[in-house]
């Protein structure tokens, strides 16, 4: 099926990755966008884009092997595009972030090219996709619309029909199908509610609240991860592009104390600075390009656009992203999860004659290769959250499922190459469980290596963190 009239309701990633991917189907795509904000010239002044209906583009992002994988096979140009500022992904297991590894195992992993994942800003990727997307002649993209809802039709047969959206000036945009990728706080189920259909959700409040800061070295830092933590906060450095790197710490969204304390430009500097596994970090002295945010309001969600027997509650109206199922942003899965969604629907589209059809099976795959990791990142956060209570040592992996798996990899790289391959979205988490007896049992027969014990750490103490002063 080709040649719809498709609207797609939001220009973050999950839109623009969409109307790409439904563009090159085929497909006749408005891409309308709420924000009416200029394109910004290039790259870096894309960092201080005015976007406030996603005011955690300055947040970082991960843009994972997965999402490398859909530019490097579908979008190659988009890729093409960031190579050309200079972004080149990482081999993986040169990354740091105090996981050592032997010859052997950088070898299996450098020799996975899914794995590469791509050091770059929300901004950048975001500017370059749009760029990407103006170029293309089946789209018509319009800035500074609202949706406010949309229109349906009952039919004899089968569920209402979405024809098309309604805008806030009151105007209708007609369509064949329409694509919502609205994000986390876009209320899809209320333009359903208004018609008497109710939408499902399920709910996880994820518990934390995030502070972040991004800065650049005089020397480029190039890409990396580091990990810290101390009593309380989980720390994270995301090495990006242009020399650019974040630093951003997690923390009990109840813990007003040390919420209050890290949202302090110079206390955030002094607490960081005590954090031994980012010492490296605070040592490149970076200069700061903004003060400290702070990200709120962080859930697992999904919701469900089908009846008990997989029926589509309306034909002609779909979720992508965040606007179906959204993650915790902590674990980095949401932007490559929306791109697979864009393209996932395309493909059910290029793969059914009959529109109804196309969106029941997009939505079992939601359900089958998408739901599965809201499922995953409510059961970390558990895990998380009762490491936390019970005062285990982070460092053992204590609280994190892949974390501890990586932890106990030992000295065998298929281990190790399974674990990043789920960390990656590569793998769905029931691949590694599935796969990882006869990876252990293998790794349980091979000769032992002796090595010696890694150096104790001094972490520091709650009273440490709060000490410091501006």
């Amino acid at each position: 099926m080709e040649g719809l009239d498709i609207v797609v309701v939001g220009a973050g990633i999950g839109g623009l990755g969409s109307a790409l991917a439904l563009s090159r189907a085929g497909h006749r795509v408005t891409l309308v966008e709420r924000d009416d904000t200029p394109m910004p010239p290039d790259h870096e002044a894309a960092f201080e884009w005015d976007r406030r209906g996603a005011p955690q583009v300055r947040h970082p992002h991960v843009f994972l092997g997965l999402a490398r994988t859909i530019l490097r096979d579908r979008f190659p140009d988009a890729l093409q595009a960031l190579t050309d500022l200079g972004i080149e992904p990482p081999v993986p297991g040169s990354m740091g972030g105090g996981w050592e590894m032997d010859e052997e195992t950088i070898k299996v992993l450098a020799a996975d090219d899914d794995l590469r994942m791509l050091p770059v800003r929300r901004t950048t990727f975001e500017w370059v996709m749009r760029t990407v997307v103006l170029a293309e002649p089946n789209v018509d993209f319009q800035v500074g619309v609202g949706v406010s809802g949309v229109v349906l039709k009952e039919v004899a047969e089968g569920p209402p029909v979405c024809t098309g959206v309604e805008l806030e000036d009151g105007t209708v945009l007609d369509a064949d199908l329409v694509v919502a990728t609205t994000g986390r706080r876009g209320d899809v189920p209320s333009w359903l509610g208004a018609h008497g259909i109710d939408v499902a959700e399920t709910v996880s409040d994820a518990g934390v609240v995030y502070f972040s800061r991004f800065y650049r070295a005089e020397d480029e830092y190039g890409f990396g991860f580091r990990a810290g933590f101390g009593a309380g906060i989980g720390v994270g450095c995301i090495g990006s592009d242009a020399g650019t790197y974040s630093i951003t710490a997690f923390v009990d969204k109840t813990d007003k104390e040390l919420r209050n304390h890290l949202s302090d430009n110079a206390r955030f500097e002094k607490t960081m600075a005590l954090l031994p596994e980012i010492k490296d970090v605070v040592e490149a002295q970076g200069a700061p390009i903004h003060d400290v945010h702070c990200m709120t309001g962080l859930i697992n969600r999904t919701r469900t656009f089908t009846s008990a027997d997989g029926t589509p509650l309306v034909q002609g109206l779909v979720a992508v992203g965040d606007a179906h199922t959204c993650t915790n942003p902590a674990y980095g899965r949401g932007m490559s999860l929306a791109l697979k969604c864009g393209v996932m629907l395309a493909d059910e589209l290029g793969s059914h004659d009959d529109l109804l059809a196309a969106q029941r099976t997009y939505e079992q795959r939601c359900i089958d290769e998408i739901v599965p990791w809201y499922q995953f990142s409510v059961l970390t956060d558990q895990m998380r959250n009762a490491a936390a209570a019970s005062g285990a040592d982070p460092s053992t992996g204590a609280g994190d499922p892949l974390g501890s798996l990586f932890a106990g990899g030992g000295t065998d790289p298929e281990v190790i190459r399974l674990v990043m391959r789920v960390m990656n979205l590569l793998e769905m988490p029931s691949a590694l469980m599935e796969k990882l007896p006869e990876l252990q049992a293998k790794q349980a027969a091979a000769p032992k290596v002796e090595r010696p014990a890694p150096p104790k750490v001094k972490r520091p103490k709650r009273a440490d963190l709060l000490a410091v002063t501006a």
